[in-house]
């Protein structure tokens, strides 16, 4: 029973594509049109490369209609390339090695050839240079007012399948164009950040003799040991102040939702069923969302510490198997079964607990692994739809949805 439940939980995607694209909910033809200009004194594979990073960051922005051709221009000109006399907005950028493996960079923001910002920026690492485009366009987004967007500049932590019984630990952008593999050699599962600063995390090794999770600093490497238990072992919430996670562990064959404090090392356990309880959230409201089998099939629930009361949350859908929690908003994933859909479709749905509302966010394909950004300003997951499958973000504030293609193999878990 386990092993059928889990398999919605961990079922890996297989991942291809290449370049990034988007995908709007909305037209642009009122936006104003901004182009990208190359000023750097040397044209080089960098100097390029970070245009189009740039033309996919602005289009993410989501205040102007970017134009995707490339060009070149003297910095310090007001006029813009020929290629671009039509537009409004210019985003010029000049970038020089600085002998050491980073990068300098100096930016401006034209508007009708007046600068309007400008900016310059050190980058220690020029592997790390969508990175720097990412600080780019949150810094013009906060300068014009546009809707928050700190979540663009943090990074990304997923789980990747390499092979039976091997997997990789990797920190990335949102965009997945830079990739760092922090661990592997082992079976890992269920990466989760420590904290808001990202200098720590959690996850599963699935290579010790129990299931056992570690937390792990992104620096320096250092690992500490939290718990094993037979059956399974996962982090699944860090709370705001980082002293608490929600834990499935199964000592006793089926799995249950704990609470383990990070400075005493005193679990509680909240759920105590005898099918299956697994993935905690923790809500604003005190109380804690999971994913329960207590009705034959996969299902939103929520309970409250020291409290045996359980309260189910989702009635619409089937197999809603994945949940990520902001506050008094959950998202999930949900089966539905119509013409409607196109058939099987798996889609993510907002529910307010508040008013009891629910907004369906995708459409079609299979959605899975949703996970709100720390402010609740977006929510990304994956997408899978025929043969192709991306990371999808999606913007609350200017109600648009971003996709990512991939080509990364098979992912088992991520978290931002």
């Amino acid at each position: 029973m386990i092993k059928r439940f889990l398999y919605f939980l961990i079922l890996p995607l297989y991942l291809f594509a290449v370049d990034a694209t988007f995908v709007v909910d909305k037209k642009e033809d009122s936006f104003p049109i901004l182009a990208i200009e190359d000023s750097s004194p040397q044209t080089t594979d960098m100097s390029q490369n970070f245009s189009q990073m740039l033309v996919e960051d602005m289009k993410v922005v989501s205040l102007f209609s970017v134009d995707k051709s490339y060009a070149l221009a003297e910095f310090d000109a007001t006029s813009p390339a020929p290629v671009h006399k039509e537009t409004q907005y210019l985003l010029r950028y000049r970038l020089v090695n600085d002998g050491a493996g980073g990068v300098k960079a100096d930016v401006k923001l034209l508007q009708d050839g007046n600068t309007f910002f400008i900016k310059s920026y050190v980058l220690k690492q020029s592997e790390m240079l969508v990175f720097l485009s990412h600080a780019v366009a949150y810094d013009i987004n906060a300068k014009l007012g546009g809707s928050p967007i700190d979540w663009i500049k943090r990074k990304v932590l997923f789980v990747r399948l390499t092979s039976p019984r091997h997997s990789e630990i990797v920190a990335s952008d949102y965009t997945l164009s830079y990739q760092r593999v922090i661990l592997k050699g082992g079976m890992y599962g269920f990466a989760k950040w420590a904290n808001r600063e990202q200098t720590d995390f959690y996850y599963t090794s699935l290579s010790d003799f129990k299931p056992t999770i570690y937390k792990m600093n992104l620096v320096g490497g250092n690992k500490q040991k939290i718990i094993s238990s037979d059956g399974m072992a996962v982090c699944s919430d860090v709370s705001d102040d980082a002293k608490r996670l929600l834990l499935t562990l199964a000592p006793n064959g089926q799995p249950d939702i704990y609470l383990y404090e990070t400075v005493s090392d005193n679990k509680t356990r909240i759920t105590d069923y005898s099918g299956i309880d697994v993935n905690g959230q923790f809500m604003g409201d005190g109380s804690i969302a999971f994913v329960s089998n207590r009705f034959g099939y996969p299902n939103i629930f929520s309970t409250r510490l020291n409290s045996s009361a359980v309260t189910q949350l989702v009635y619409q859908g089937k197999s809603n198997s994945s949940l990520s929690s902001y506050k008094n908003f959950l998202v999930y994933k949900a089966r539905e079964n119509s013409a409607g859909y196109g058939g099987n479709a798996f889609n993510l749905h907002l529910l307010s607990l508040n008013s009891g509302s629910i907004k369906r966010l995708t459409a079609s394909g299979e959605n899975d692994f949703p996970r709100f950004s720390p402010d609740g300003e977006a929510i990304l997951y994956i997408k899978q739809e025929g043969s192709r499958s991306s990371i999808g973000v999606i913007r609350f504030g200017v109600d648009k949805n971003f996709a990512f293609p991939l080509k990364i193999g098979r992912i088992q878990s991520i978290d931002w």
